[in-house]
């Protein structure tokens, strides 16, 4: 996973600012992922939603972790859409959490 970047929640590509409201921290495969990306498909419904925004809405209404706590669930369409379109569950994220659960370091306690 490795050093955090500074992600432009809204791409500067589309309209976004370098204004910290519209800055977050992101690992550098999530922030590849998400490119320019602002919205994405709910797998379940196929309906175009935004991606998820830590600004604006709360993480674990949208997410939840699998019982391993190793898999980001997502809860609402919204939710399903930012793990697909991030691919947060990609085969490096599963097995360096694997590694926190094993730690005791993970999932959050929150």
């Amino acid at each position: 996973m490795g050093k955090l970047e500074i992600e432009h929640l809204i791409p500067l590509a589309k309209g976004g600012t370098d204004d910290e409201i519209n800055l977050w921290l992101a690992c550098r495969l999530c922030n590849a992922y998400k490119g320019i990306q602002t919205d994405a498909i709910d797998p379940l419904t196929g309906a175009s939603v935004s991606l998820f925004n830590p600004r604006l809405q709360v993480w674990h209404e949208h997410f939840s972790w699998s019982s391993e706590g190793v898999a980001v669930m997502g809860k609402t369409a919204c939710g399903r859409a930012t793990v697909a379109a991030l691919q947060l569950n990609n085969d490096l994220a599963i097995l360096v959490r694997g590694h926190w659960v094993n730690a005791g370091w993970h999932p959050p306690q929150d």
